[in-house]
């Protein structure tokens, strides 16, 4: 898989804000200002997108005025990258009206995560450039900021910041794929995900929030009867942050760790989880087609080459 990286970011350079699924809404007020005015002290513009202000149900826009947006950022020249504000839910109605072509020509960080996973599987898949899986506007750490989008060097050894787990002993080396797991596995399949054989000997890695646990065991199966768990060398499992609790109160429900190691008991792969990346934490940048390595007996993952050029 070839992997088109954009250029690092200068001091100086000007980042496009979108509202790219949910619209800016009043609670977010405060942290969206609170943002902002972080990504400013850290030396760099802001240019407000158009879905900024707008609102249609939970969108920002339409999901054609929201592509356009997003097309029209990646197109100014004087936008090195853009962030979005915050996830959501509408990401998966905007892929059909972007401008794939557009994109490839003009590589720049996309930056965000959660409903952003649609984005950056669907930009992968379409232009080849790397998913910049990462904090947005609302909630971002400098430090991880400036590390992977301003240095061209490998980021190297990212020790924890919590209490990592090993759940299957052995080391992994490959390419990173993932995102959140119910919107990845919400455009598997289709023209918005990546080919079988890109997930050759990669990295997959995913967190959630808010799911139940047999809806994550069905995005699991889903993952398995594509053939994805096949391929993989690795597993990389982030925070999972409040499990919906099942309706029928009479079923007793597996630890998390239970269900997951019963449906991967046939595979050979290491596992470590309880990662910093995911909801609700500090979040350990993700590039989407990066290389990485990880030994799940030290409990580090080493990001083997830069995500920016």
């Amino acid at each position: 898989m070839k992997i088109l990286k954009p250029k690092k970011l200068i001091p100086g350079d000007t980042i496009g804000i979108v509202a790219s699924s949910l619209p800016v809404l009043s609670s977010f007020k405060e942290n969206y200002e609170k943002g902002k005015k972080a990504i400013e002290e850290m030396g760099f513009k802001i240019k407000e997108g158009k879905t900024i202000g707008k609102v249609k149900w939970w969108m920002a826009g339409t999901p054609k005025e929201v592509a356009e947006d997003i097309n029209n950022m990646f197109a100014d020249k004087n936008i090195k990258a853009i962030m979005a504000q915050t996830g959501g839910y509408s990401a998966i109605s905007v892929l059909e009206h972007l401008n794939y072509e557009l994109i490839r020509n003009n590589p720049k960080p996309f930056i965000g995560m959660s409903d952003m996973t649609s984005y950056h599987l669907a930009i992968l898949a379409k232009a080849g450039m790397v998913g910049f899986h990462m904090d947005d506007v609302l909630n971002f750490n400098r430090e991880f900021f400036l590390k992977f989008l301003t240095k061209d060097k490998a980021p190297g050894i990212i020790k924890p910041l919590s209490e990592w787990e090993e759940w299957k002993k052995g080391k992994a080396e490959g390419a990173l794929l993932g995102g959140n797991l119910h919107i990845m596995c919400t455009i598997a399949g289709t023209q918005y995900f990546s080919k079988l054989e890109d997930f050759d000997g990669a990295v997959l890695f995913f967190e959630e929030v808010g799911a139940s646990l047999h809806n994550i065991a069905r995005s699991l199966y889903l993952l398995k009867y594509l053939g994805v768990l096949d391929r993989i060398s690795g597993m990389l499992i982030g925070k999972i942050m409040y499990i919906k609790p099942i309706r029928n109160k009479e079923v007793v429900e597996p630890s998390f760790k239970e269900m997951v190691m019963d449906i991967l008991k046939d595979y050979k792969f290491p596992i470590m989880a309880n990662m910093d990346f995911g909801h609700f934490t500090i979040n350990i940048p993700m590039p989407i087609g990066i290389k990485v390595a990880f030994d799940t007996s030290k409990k580090e993952l080493n990001f083997l080459e830069s995500a920016v050029i």
